[in-house]
This record gives structure tokens, C-alpha cells and sequence, in this order.
């Protein structure tokens, strides 16, 4: 073969390589970007719901979409931080949370991808603890609090969410527990049900926590029912839905579906979990009588320091 043909093409691959690595680096660089905003979502979770509202930068959004009703209660969700995985500026959250006068801030697990990231994540508790020492502030465990910090060993996993107690008077962990709370400025009493990580639960336990819940539920108060994983709706479900009192359930895991994949790739072909597999991703559903279900997108990510086509959220939910 002639010597300028070699480097003809030589040259033709050299383009082609490069062109790929350039598009590779700024479809990368796009996705990373997108883990450093967080939006508000305002989700009105009433039996009669109204659609969600949502807007970036962490600026609040969509109230006046909410009607205005003293009894109704306000939760902050944060969920799926994944410390140190997570991009999103921790003071704008925590200012964010503080000026949307909520009622409770709720948790939902995997605060730490590994163990690495435990001392930052007990910091920003105890900020967000200072910052609003006055709501309380309820924390379930998710799955990679449970298997990459502590192994799945329970008395780690237990000096693990005493820790996170300690960062402040007003932090409640929860595993297959029930507490009862009154809402300042209303005669709505709120009771809440944290259910324990799925992967390491006495999962026979679920609707025993769920029943103690409503038992303790007078007929003006409002019943919220905090997991990690949305799966574990799939275990109270059916009691859910012979029950007489509505609840809603939240729940994060999901990260939105962190990397977009079309027809639900990610999790028909890549993941185990049972409600994801059926299109329970993200947002806010019916999922049994007397029940809805919002599943947030999260704010940090796992694995990879990227998301696609789905953005870190701080949501309001009001019932």
C-alpha cells in the first residue's frame, strides 16, 4: 500500500477518534453540570390533587398554585443525597428548605454513598438541624446507608442513625417506628410511620408499623408514611387500601431514572426493583385506594457523578 495512502488514513481515523472523544468529554461535561442545580417542586397531594409545579435554582416556585388551608401540613423531602456524591450547593438546600416554612422536613434515605462520606453528611444535618431547630426533621435509612456504610451489620447500622440523631434535638431516625406530632398553628395533628431500609428489615414488621400508624390517627389528623424504597409499598399495599384512612407515602430511591434510558431501560433490564419495573419512577401517583405516592428524584447521585435528563430536587409536599 503507498505511503500516502497509510497516512491518509491514519489521519481519517485520527479525526474520527478525536471527534468521538470531544463529543464524549462534552456530553459528559453537560451531564455533570446537571447535578449542580437543584429545583423546587411544590406537589399538593390532597385526595383532589393539583398538578405539580417545579422550577430550578433552588428558588421557590408555584405556591400560589397550592391552596391556602391551615390545616393543611407542608413537608420538605430531600432524599438520596449520596454524600460525597453530590453536587448541588448544601447552603442553598438548606436556605431553601428554611424558606419554604414547612412543617416537617422528611429524609428519605441513602444520605451516604459510602463511608467516606459520613463526616460531611453529619455536618450538614447538624447545619440544617441549627438552621431550623424548630421543625422536626424525620430520617429513614436507604440502602446504600445500610450495605456501603455499614455493611449491612444492625449495630453498626444502629451507632450509624444514633449518630445522625445526635447532630440535633429536633432529628427523629426512623425504622419501623411511629411518632405523633402537632402542627404548630392548626388543630391537625400530623403521625408519621418510618419504615426501615428494605435489604436489611424484619419486613413482616411493615404492616404492623403501618397499622400501629393508623390506629393512632384521630379523624382530623393526616398520616404520612416515610421509606426509601418505593417497594415497600408493594408490602403494605394491600393494608393500605382496606384502610380507612387516607395517607401518603413518600419515598426516593429511584434518582428519577439518573441517566435517562428510553422505555424504562434502566430499570426492565439493569435493576430488581419491583414498583420502578412498572413505571413508578417519579412523581406523584394513585397507588391504592385512599393513597398517594410521590417518589422524589433526589439530589445527589450514585455510581456516577452524572444525571441525564432528570434534575436534583428539593420538594414541598402539601396535604
Amino acid at each position: 500500500m503507498p505511503y500516502p495512502l497509510l497516512i491518509s488514513t491514519a489521519a481519517q481515523i485520527s479525526t474520527f477518534v478525536a471527534a468521538l472523544i470531544t463529543a464524549a468529554v462534552v456530553v459528559f461535561t453537560a451531564c455533570y453540570i446537571q447535578t449542580k442545580r437543584f429545583k423546587v417542586t411544590n406537589v399538593y397531594a390532597e385526595k383532589d390533587e393539583k398538578p405539580s409545579d417545579e422550577k430550578e435554582n433552588g428558588e421557590e416556585n408555584g405556591q400560589e398554585n397550592v391552596p391556602e388551608n391551615p390545616e393543611f401540613v407542608r413537608v420538605g423531602l430531600i432524599s438520596d443525597l449520596h454524600f460525597p456524591m453530590i453536587g448541588v450547593s448544601l447552603e442553598n438546600v438548606i436556605y431553601t428548605l428554611k424558606k419554604q416554612d414547612c412543617d416537617v422536613i422528611a429524609i428519605a434515605g441513602d444520605l451516604c454513598q459510602n463511608g467516606k462520606g459520613k463526616p460531611k453528611m453529619l455536618a450538614f444535618i447538624e447545619s440544617l438541624s441549627g438552621e431550623i431547630p424548630d421543625v422536626p426533621i424525620y430520617v429513614v435509612p436507604g440502602n446504600h446507608d445500610a450495605l456501603h456504610v455499614c455493611g449491612k451489620d444492625p449495630a453498626k447500622l444502629t451507632t450509624y442513625c444514633e449518630e445522625i440523631e445526635k447532630c440535633g434535638q429536633n432529628i427523629r431516625v426512623l425504622r419501623n417506628n411511629v411518632e405523633k406530632i402537632n402542627i404548630i398553628g392548626a388543630s391537625t395533628k400530623l403521625v408519621i410511620a418510618g419504615f426501615d431500609e428494605f435489604i436489611v428489615a424484619n419486613k413482616s414488621s411493615y404492616i404492623t408499623t403501618y397499622k400501629e400508624a393508623e390506629g393512632m390517627c384521630g379523624d382530623g389528623d393526616k398520616l404520612l408514611l416515610l421509606m426509601h424504597n418505593p417497594d415497600i409499598m408493594e408490602r403494605i399495599g394491600e393494608a393500605v387500601g382496606a384502610g380507612s384512612k387516607y395517607s401518603v407515602a413518600l419515598a426516593g430511591h429511584t434518582h428519577g431514572g439518573q441517566v435517562y434510558l428510553p422505555f424504562n431501560l434502566e430499570f426492565k433490564v439493569l435493576r430488581n426493583d419491583g414498583l420502578p419495573k412498572k413505571g413508578f419512577v417519579y412523581g406523584l401517583y394513585d397507588y391504592c385506594p385512599n393513597n398517594k405516592l410521590y417518589i422524589t428524584c433526589g439530589l445527589g447521585q450514585s455510581f456516577l457523578p452524572i444525571r441525564l435528563g432528570t434534575t436534583p430536587e428539593v420538594a414541598v409536599v402539601v396535604f
